[in-house]
């Protein structure tokens, strides 16, 4: 049996499956690292490791010579956020064609949301009788349930007003569908706001900077944001400087639900 069908950057076409072995693994890697992303050859060698997982669960195969070459170390954590003074020079930039952008940008940095959690929330998520919103496609596949405070529940208010549980909270008026992506819309209103180095997941990371910033400890952050590993959510608890923390400090005060929205249906007005 050969890869040679198969596309794998760091070995020839013809190698034979069963000669393969850790050290010539490896080999290939080291020289392929050199000209290639790290996390490109991580990848590559993800692929190669499922392809000798299946092989040896077939009978085809002995033994994963994968699972005996590490990874290469990644250095590609971002640190990037969104500061005070740059929100409302970046809200600025959303109207005409970007309003859509006017209420996503402060949800995700209300909620912490993943890009694709967000675009695909609907109606029916959104409990404004108790102040949450319910993610329930997330990275981990688990149910994520997330406080909002004042600000993002007006927003998110004004958006649900009229629509029926099942609709999207955003809907794209060109195809009358959620959106699929703002990377170009986002792209350019911070060109345009001349900030510069962000992109949209830096606003995920902007909800977990303020949460460090307004005394949340690791634990906590992790259970807000969903992280798996609780290494993700300790780059949020760092030192600042004195005094910083209260330009930061997340509006978490909670609002008086209007008798007229206390119904059993959340999702209605």
């Amino acid at each position: 049996m050969r890869l040679s069908w198969l596309n794998v950057s760091f070995f020839n076409s013809g190698t034979v499956l069963l000669s393969v072995t850790g050290l010539c693994v490896h080999s290939f890697m080291a020289p392929v690292f050199i000209k290639y992303e790290a996390a490109s050859v991580n990848r590559e060698l993800e692929l190669l490791s499922r392809i000798y997982s299946l092989a040896v669960r077939l009978g085809l195969a002995e033994f994963n010579p994968c699972s005996r070459v590490s990874k290469f170390k990644l250095q590609n954590q971002r640190y990037r956020y969104l500061l005070p003074d740059e929100e409302p020079v970046l809200l600025a930039q959303c109207g005409t064609a970007r309003k859509h952008l006017a209420s996503m940008i402060p949800v995700a940095i209300g909620t912490g949301a993943r890009k694709s959690e967000q675009l695909n929330l609907k109606v029916k998520q959104v409990d404004f009788f108790r102040n949450l919103v319910v993610f329930d496609k997330t990275k981990s596949g688990k149910t994520l349930t997330v406080e909002i405070n004042s600000e993002v529940r007006q927003v998110l208010f004004e958006l649900c007003k009229g629509k029926g549980p099942d609709d999207y909270v955003w809907v794209n008026p060109a195809t009358g569908g959620p959106y699929t992506d703002v990377k170009h819309a986002f792209t350019s209103a911070c060109t345009d706001a001349k900030i510069f180095g962000l992109v949209w997941h830096d606003l995920r990371a902007t909800f977990g900077t303020r949460l460090g910033e307004a005394g949340f400890n690791a634990y906590a952050i992790a259970e807000l944001m969903g992280h798996a590993n609780i290494s993700t959510s300790r780059r949020y608890v760092r030192s600042v400087p004195a005094g910083s923390g209260e330009a930061v400090l997340l509006k978490n005060q909670r609002v008086t639900i209007p008798s007229q929205v206390m119904l059993r249906e959340p999702w209605r007005f």
